[in-house]
């Protein structure tokens, strides 16, 4: 009987101590890629260079409960932009410009070398198609509504105070859309879902943290209600990358 308490008196304690392990990760990141449009208006579909940066804050309590917040924005080239014409010098194309912010409620998985966040939250994305030679420059796409994100990752090798790991990140959203075009009075609305993927790698040394991974960020907006005889087309729009982010992690 004795053998057996201090058994379960070892077992508890070791429960204990896989609980009482905050963390808090923060991280900057860059990601240089393409930027792609696809209307579903015949003819314009177009890709361009863009560039996304990111910033994440994260916290996580004893019991694995905890919050963050993730801010991105990415911005496509503004010299040579979607659906330019080429045989027009002093035409820049279209630039595209999105921000997104995402506050969620974490509660992270822990077994051994294999962790997972598990997020639900709100995201709020604003994407602005700027075309400065058109008679409406500019055309908003405002979206609010949850999402759902699971990011595994598994720890591949441990050295004293270097870690190497790799993981996965999928994040799928709903939201309500508002469509805002220069010069016109009406309010469109529409729907509109998202996609979040990662693909990567990290190391660690001490509480740096480096991270290198395959991105993409995927919006899909339904064509907006009919106001007055008038609509705005739908379309699928993503930023493909390669990201690379420093942070700490402890």
């Amino acid at each position: 009987m004795r053998t057996l308490a201090a058994l379960s008196t070892s077992l508890l304690a070791v429960a204990a101590g896989a609980q009482d392990a905050p963390r808090f990760t923060g991280s900057l990141g860059w990601s240089g890629g393409s930027y792609r449009y696809d209307s579903e208006l015949a003819g314009f579909d177009d890709r361009a260079d863009a560039a996304l940066v990111q910033l994440e804050l994260e916290a996580v309590g004893a019991r694995g409960l905890g919050g963050g917040l993730r801010i991105e924005r990415s911005r496509s080239d503004g010299s040579d932009g979607l659906f330019r014409d080429r045989l027009d010098p002093l035409d820049p194309g279209v630039q595209a410009r999105s921000a997104t912010v995402q506050a969620h409620f974490t509660y992270l998985v822990r077994e051994h070398r294999f962790e997972m966040p598990v997020r639900l939250g709100l995201a709020l994305e604003e994407l602005v198609l700027d075309d400065p030679l058109a008679a409406a420059q500019q055309t908003e796409f405002g979206t609010f509504g949850p999402f759902f994100e699971v990011e595994p990752e598994l720890e591949l090798s441990r050295r004293g105070a270097v870690r190497w790991s790799v993981f996965g990140q999928l994040g799928v959203g709903v939201a309500a859309a508002d469509v805002d075009v220069d010069g016109d009075p009406r309010d469109y609305r529409s729907n509109a879902a998202s996609l979040r993927l990662e693909l990567g790698a990290r190391v660690r040394i001490g509480p740096a943290e480096l991270g290198l991974a395959v991105v993409g960020r995927y919006l899909s907006v339904d064509e907006s209600s009919v106001e007055d005889g008038q609509f705005v087309y739908g379309f699928d729009a993503g930023f493909q990358g390669v990201l690379l982010t420093a942070g700490v992690r402890f």
